[in-house]
């Protein structure tokens, strides 16, 4: 399967979704390929379970062979923003690299529209019928507004006078994607990914007391008191981490329908 993640707008969360959110709404044991294109950020990732190259947008060939027949991998191709989007989306369609899904990244900001838009019509002249997922990124996880609320610019607004361009979307599908606070802490606080970490992390779940009486040991190894129990109090972080970290994973298989663990599939 061959995924294009793209907006011709930077500062969407391409990399981030690329990275850390669509790895998790798979829940086969297929390979996953992460490639960054893109010619001016480079994403550092460290991760276990994940394999990430960093390339040039002039280097599409070393791919080619990778995405050509891709039944039995995940292959995403996260592309820079700006011209970047635009030159992937060309080098992909001139060398007829089937995209079996395009997931567009937006924000809650109203400068994405144009963006938005500029971006669906490249898919559309490039390739013939795509199947697109406009994500609605980093969503308010707290109930006190509506998705129309928060994306007033997709839906309009009668109170503010915001028209609707839901219409000029077209055939797409929106996805919305919660503003999960836990995988921004594995990202910046553990350095990997939460892919890893629900991958990883199912194994102390389920054999927590075992994992408590090792942590337990290792702790009393410990002669500070303070820093004894702040080593014990760290480990049943990460723990709590990874149950809320199994939680998004199931929210986000949920969520994606194109994937095996989609529930609209």
């Amino acid at each position: 399967m061959n995924i294009a993640v793209v907006n011709t707008k930077g500062g969407v969360g391409k990399s981030f979704v690329s990275t850390q959110i669509l790895p998790l709404a798979f829940s086969t044991d297929k390979q996953i390929n992460i490639f960054e294109l893109d010619n001016n950020n480079k994403t550092t990732l460290n991760s276990k379970v994940l394999n990430f190259k960093n390339l040039n947008v002039n280097d599409i060939d070393e791919i080619l062979l990778d995405v050509a027949f891709a039944d039995s991998v995940i292959n995403i191709i996260d592309a820079g923003g700006g011209d970047d989007t635009k030159a992937v989306l060309n080098a992909l369609a001139e060398n007829a690299v089937n995209i079996d899904t395009f997931i567009v990244p937006v924000t809650r900001d109203f400068e994405v529209i144009k963006n938005l838009l500029d971006t669906l019509n490249l898919i559309r002249e490039k390739f013939e019928n795509p199947q697109i997922y406009v994500l609605l990124n980093k969503v308010n996880e707290k109930e006190d507004e509506t998705l129309e609320e928060q994306f007033m610019y997709l839906f309009g607004s009668e109170e503010y006078g915001v028209d609707s361009i839901i219409e000029e979307l077209g055939d797409v599908t929106l996805i919305p994607v919660k503003n999960y606070s836990a995988v921004d802490v594995v990202k910046n606080v553990h350095k990997t990914t939460a892919k890893d970490v629900a991958i990883q992390g199912k194994e102390i779940v389920d054999n927590l007391r075992e994992y408590q009486a090792q942590w337990y040991k290792e702790a009393q190894k410990i002669k500070d008191e303070k820093a004894r129990k702040k080593y014990f109090a760290k480990q049943m972080g990460y723990y709590r981490i990874i149950k809320k970290m199994l939680k998004i994973q199931e929210a986000v298989q949920n969520a994606f329908s194109f994937t095996e663990g989609g529930e609209n599939e």
